[in-house]
């Protein structure tokens, strides 16, 4: 078939995933939070000024790029274009009022082919904890086009109801890829010194963290408070598996550090979107943000920094820049929830907004740099 829609493209170019998504979504949250701030004061793109379609955006634009770039792995160049291209469009749509049905059209696809591609290779895992990500990314995918159709019929209330519950099924994949990229690397920072981690995937922990987080999305409809007791449970499990590492034996490697700081931002989101289910929902979005600014926000930078250095061959612990963007994200976490106690709250917001961009502008000049030493490579 000839190569008709991109002929820039040859047909045997090969093109890695990470490269193209995790560019992209950096440049998107660098934009996305300052553009927020500015609809709100009537200067932005309407879309993102009411606390929905930010959240959406946050989740299913930026989340949901992260993603992709993480398990897409490599493929034709073209096809990969197809993905990003309808990523891009669904994006650019949701900021423009008149194409609220193309933006449900383009997200649809998106997902649609991102289910289609991963979800048959993840399957073929043997354990059950590994073929929990088929079930959960296949939610997530449905669940991004069932958001957006209710969006567009105008349901209000269910919209931001599944919007807000949504949130747990991002916690738990974040639970469990977090944990599958530090239990190896800080074992692996054990050996090194001579030791042996006995504590590493903790797999009793890990299926009490799916058990208990599924059960609360479940529940949440019909039994709040139990949906929080559990939430509770699984930030705790999250809290005991995150010090069972003991990363305090690898202050050496400060990238190990930060992921730990983001996986622990996790198990304490967890705890406060519990408690908060507990009292009523007072200060949803503080614990919220706690689990989109603190955990999603940390991990991402730390690894999208991760892949793309590994990719080029160059050592995480030997960046300076992880410890500044990881402390600059802490910042970012640290005013955005306590804006929503403070009497200056749009000065923290902007601070927050500045601070979360920084973070990632930061990200983006290792991207760009490692983007520069990195040989075009072609399928045989």
């Amino acid at each position: 078939m000839k190569n008709t829609f991109l002929p820039w493209l040859p047909n045997e170019t090969k093109a890695y995933a990470h490269q193209w998504f995790f560019m992209a979504a950096c440049v998107y949250a660098i934009l996305m939070v300052p553009l927020a701030m500015l609809a709100r004061h009537g200067y932005g793109p309407e879309a993102l000024a009411a606390p929905t379609g930010h959240a959406f955006e946050m989740l299913f634009g930026f989340a949901l790029a992260l993603i992709a770039g993480y398990l897409l792995g490599p493929m034709p160049a073209r096809r990969l274009a197809f993905f990003l291209f309808f990523w891009l469009l669904a994006r650019v749509m949701g900021l423009i009022a008149l194409a609220n049905w193309l933006t449900l059209i383009s997200n649809a696809v998106f997902v649609t082919l991102l289910a289609w591609h991963l979800l048959p290779r993840l399957w073929v895992a043997k354990k059950w904890r590994n073929r929990m990500l088929v079930p959960l990314l296949g939610l997530i995918c449905a669940i991004t086009i069932v958001i957006a159709w209710i969006d567009q019929l105008g349901h209000h209330g269910l919209h931001r109801y599944l919007l807000d519950e949504s949130v747990q099924l991002f916690a738990l994949l974040m639970l469990f890829m977090g944990g599958r990229m530090l239990a190896p690397t800080v074992a692996g920072e054990f050996y090194r010194q001579g030791m042996e981690l006995e504590a590493r995937v903790q797999p009793r922990i890990e299926a009490g963290l799916i058990v208990t987080v599924t059960a609360a999305f479940v529940l949440a409809p019909i039994a709040a408070s139990a949906s929080g007791f559990l939430l509770i449970m699984s930030g705790a499990l999250a809290g005991i598996r995150l010090i069972r590492w003991q990363l305090w034996h690898c202050l050496a490697r400060l990238d190990l550090i930060c992921l730990g700081v983001g996986y622990g931002w996790l198990a304490l989101g967890l705890v406060l979107l519990g408690w908060v289910k507990l009292n009523g929902g007072d200060h949803f979005s503080t614990a919220v943000h706690a689990i989109t600014v603190g955990a999603l926000g940390t991990l991402s930078a730390n690894v999208i920094v991760r892949v793309t250095l590994l990719h080029v061959k160059q050592y995480p612990s030997r960046i300076p820049q992880i410890v500044a963007m990881t402390g600059i994200m802490t910042v970012a976490a640290i005013t955005r929830i306590g804006a929503d106690f403070s009497t200056h709250r749009e000065m923290l917001l902007a601070a927050a907004a500045v601070a979360w961009s920084a973070s990632f502008l930061s990200v983006l000049f290792v991207l760009l740099d490692c983007l520069t030493n990195t040989p075009r490579r072609k399928s045989t």
